[in-house]
């Protein structure tokens, strides 16, 4: 009888314990990542997302994880190939047991990720993905911290009309990105200045040399040329319409609408041809960050030892969104997350984050995603020293042309 009564008063303190959380430390709440980390897909923007991720993970965890529980990530590799992204996000639900997952990166990859978040119920946030295609699915487990195209193609259709241009050409790869952004650009370039003569032309995205589309261009080049191509492609765009003579010129202005002037390893791969580039920047280091912003970057820079992109922020947001959503919803329960996603209200890394709830191209999409337009004037420049050229309320100086 004492032997019973000593392993009943064992069994009771070990239960008191398991219930105060003492006898082991709590489990990790698991987030789930896919980004691009091997070819064809873009490294450079793959490892500023992980970056970015990351920062947020380390910040979180400092401030004590969520619900009390640490926080990891884990993240898989999408090669930027839509098949390789599909396998790679039902790895995390079904093999590594994710409640959420965050990330993205090429537009055709996410249209297959988020039929599978949509399959299992889980929640994900976008990071740079950009094709209103996703959005108008109207996936309610699907959230965008990143840009959509709408928003670049309405802001790079209205620098067009400043520029005063007369003929624009578009060169887009063949993707939901590329083809949906080109005809977007159109759209609005339509509406905005409808006596713009406007054509795009799709290229392959794992071409490496595009002669026979570029020598019409150099015969008869016209105002602007509008590249929209992820990297590699894009910067082998970049270089051969300088080889060529076609732009930068003195006639005509290229202009990139896939923020590439702001990526880390824009002048390793871009020389000559990136002098005179305009193009988009969703992060330069004159726009206005927030506390928390101002925060990232510092750390970034003590980390990488450079100047953050727009990537590292739009990573670092799509945790932080998400890390406060379960907070509000108080567990891991896909519908009681979801539902406070679509709830959120608050200060991220570039501005105050809310989702339009409206459906269509900018359904569960932060709106007011901050941009720029900026120009390079010469080979190697910072992206600190680059001019924002557009809109208005921003310029630094006015958009220059090439002398010769």
């Amino acid at each position: 009888m004492r032997k019973l009564r000593w392993i009943t008063v064992v069994m009771f303190v070990v239960g008191i314990l398991a219930i105060g959380g003492v006898a082991s430390p709590q489990e990790p709440i698991i987030i789930g990542s896919v980004e691009p980390s091997s070819p064809p897909g873009s490294i450079a923007q793959g490892s500023e997302a992980v970056a970015g991720i990351k920062l947020a993970i380390e910040m979180i965890n400092e401030q004590g994880g969520i619900l009390g529980r640490p926080v990891k990530v884990i993240f898989e590799d999408s090669m930027g190939i839509p098949e390789k992204g599909r396998a790679a996000t039902e790895k995390l639900i079904v093999k590594e047991k994710v409640s959420l997952i965050v990330g993205g990166n090429h537009s055709s990859v996410c249209m297959a990720m988020s039929d599978v978040a949509h399959s299992y119920n889980i929640p994900f946030v976008n990071v740079n993905c950009w094709s209103d295609a996703i959005r108008e699915k109207g996936y309610n487990q699907w959230f965008n911290t990143s840009v959509n195209n709408s928003r670049i193609a309405v802001g790079g259709a209205e620098f067009v009309k400043a520029l005063g241009a007369k003929k624009v050409v578009v060169l887009a790869e063949n993707t939901d990105f590329g083809i949906g952004l080109a005809r977007g650009f159109k759209k609005h370039l339509a509406t905005i200045a409808p006596g713009i003569d406007c054509n795009y032309t799709v290229l392959d995205r794992e071409a490496k040399d595009f002669t026979p589309a570029l020598l019409g261009l150099a015969k008869f080049p016209p105002d602007v040329v509008v590249p929209i191509m992820d990297p590699p492609t894009g910067y082998i765009i970049i270089n051969q319409l300088f080889e060529y003579g076609i732009a930068p010129t003195p006639k005509t202005w290229l202009l990139d609408l896939d923020a590439l002037a702001e990526l880390p390893d824009f002048w390793d791969n871009v020389k000559e041809g990136g002098k005179y580039l305009t193009g988009i920047a969703l992060f330069h280091p004159l726009m206005k960050l927030t506390d928390l912003g101002k925060n990232v970057r510092k750390r970034h820079i003590k980390k990488a030892g450079r100047e953050a992109s727009r990537v590292v922020f739009q990573g670092f947001d799509a945790v932080w969104v998400v890390s406060k959503a379960i907070e509000r919803a108080g567990t891991l329960k896909a519908d009681a997350v979801i539902k406070a996603l679509g709830k959120t209200d608050l200060i991220g890394t570039r501005g105050r984050i809310t989702f339009c709830m409206d459906k269509g191209p900018f359904y569960q999409q932060w709106v007011e995603v901050p941009y720029s337009i900026i120009q390079f004037t010469k080979v190697g420049q910072p992206l600190a020293e680059a001019a924002i050229v557009f809109p208005p309320e921003q310029e630094t100086a006015k958009p220059v042309r090439p002398k010769k």
